[in-house]
């Protein structure tokens, strides 16, 4: 059967259709363009409003077609009801039903419609896969969290914390090296959390990943403050490593400690800003990703104000705007709501604030000389690398999974500019 899997959400979840698509190579299906398939696997993401809306229109849209559907992802866990409403023909299956999948496509082949949750948990990682690129290898290290954010939806989805063993994990990098994988991103819902529930945490597990014969370099995926906050010293220690990007996802989600508060964040702007001032000493030039929520249940004009501080004070490389959004099964869904213009407002003046900074981190790297190791092709031609701080640099040419030396000469908004030497 020909199959196209459409993938929504973040490198977890791209990791997911990655699996499905080497377990479905193994049992001889073909991954095709979505017009040449017989069937479409919608692997879903819940974490935001917009996203929810979009699928659930494509699969309205999807109730006309001839192909076969099959949902999946973390939409399926806690929304399957909105999904069968929107396409009572579609298949929907949990996330631990991935394993299954050999058998689940077999039955969708004889028109079955597949509704199947009861699985048991399993370890998304050392499994089949079918890389997106063949440079890029994502391993998953865990998936749940420890945290209980009073606007999340995920955890309802994913569950408690639960991090895969660290032998697997090593050997999962260990097969993508020989493979020729040059870059290793490693994701979970919060890589920060990795071990606490087995004892072996973050950096005893990068300690071991950097042991591995090779040249390669790795990304370490999002960190929330508070399990930072308990390893930082080991891990400062481990990101001194050449083999790892000096770049830290750190969402403080908003710069007013009230608003935290009713987040349920576990931790207080100041003690995120120790943090960075930490990570800045230690690591020197770095690339700082945020994440900041605008229109939070019960967010002041002061309250925004600060957020807006946080972005001028410590001018973070990278920052995911969103609006806040009401998810179902949340508390903040029974909070007070910000009013809709206000929230577009602050969202604009956001992002004009979040722009400012970016540039002027940018512009720091014009004049940079050295190392970037190619790893994609630009959406609008050249190679784009990235150096030791995971900044992204387009060149002229090169060859994807090599190292090479450039100088640059232009910073862009979200890109810098170079020249090879």
């Amino acid at each position: 059967m020909n199959i196209f899997i459409e993938t929504y959400g973040c490198s977890a979840n791209q990791s997911n259709s990655e699996i499905m698509g080497g377990l479905l190579s193994e049992c001889g299906h073909h991954l095709t363009p979505e017009e040449d398939a017989d069937m479409i696997i919608i692997n879903t993401c819940t974490v935001k409003v917009q996203t929810e809306r979009k699928i659930l229109s494509r699969l309205e849209r999807l109730i006309y077609s001839p192909k076969k559907i099959l949902v999946t992802g973390c939409m399926s866990e806690v929304q399957k009801d909105q999904i069968e409403k929107a396409n009572p023909y579609a298949s929907v299956i949990g996330l631990n039903e991935i394993g299954k999948l050999k058998d689940i496509i077999k039955d969708i082949e004889n028109d079955e419609k597949v509704v199947l949750f009861d699985s048991k948990t399993i370890d998304f990682v050392d499994m089949p896969k079918t890389r997106i690129n063949p440079v890029i290898n994502i391993t998953q290290i865990a998936t749940g969290c420890l945290g209980d954010c009073s606007y999340c939806i995920v955890r309802s989805a994913k569950g408690a914390l639960r991090s895969f063993p660290m032998s697997k994990i090593v050997e999962d990098v260990e097969k993508s090296i020989k493979d020729g994988c040059k870059e290793i991103w490693l994701t979970a819902q919060d890589t920060g959390c990795y071990g606490f529930d087995t004892g072996a945490k973050l950096p005893a597990l990068l300690r071991k990943i950097t042991a591995i014969d090779g040249d390669f370099r790795i990304r370490i995926g999002m960190m929330n403050p508070d399990h930072v906050r308990s390893i930082q010293d080991d891990l400062m220690l481990a990101f001194n490593n050449k083999k790892i990007y000096k770049f830290v996802h750190l969402p403080v989600q908003s710069g007013s400690d009230e608003v935290l508060k009713r987040m349920d964040r576990r931790y207080t702007i100041s003690e995120a800003g120790e943090i960075i001032d930490k990570f800045r000493k230690n690591l020197g030039e770095f690339t700082l990703s945020t994440d900041i929520i605008v229109g939070f249940p019960g967010e002041t004009e002061d309250d925004f104000q600060k957020s807006l501080d946080f972005v001028n004070t410590y001018k973070p490389d990278i920052v995911n705007i969103s609006r806040y959004g009401i998810r179902p099964m949340t508390r903040a869904a029974k909070m007070e709501q910000v009013e809709g213009n206000d929230v577009k407002r602050r969202s604009k003046l956001m992002t004009d604030v979040v722009d400012e900074a970016c540039v002027y981190r940018n512009e720091k790297w014009v004049g940079w000389k050295g190392k970037v190791l190619l790893s994609e092709m630009g959406s609008k031609g050249g190679v784009i690398g990235r150096n030791q701080a995971y900044k992204p640099v387009l060149v002229e040419d090169g060859k994807l999974g090599k190292f090479v030396e450039v100088e640059i000469i232009e910073a862009r908004m979200g890109y810098l500019v170079g020249k090879l030497i």
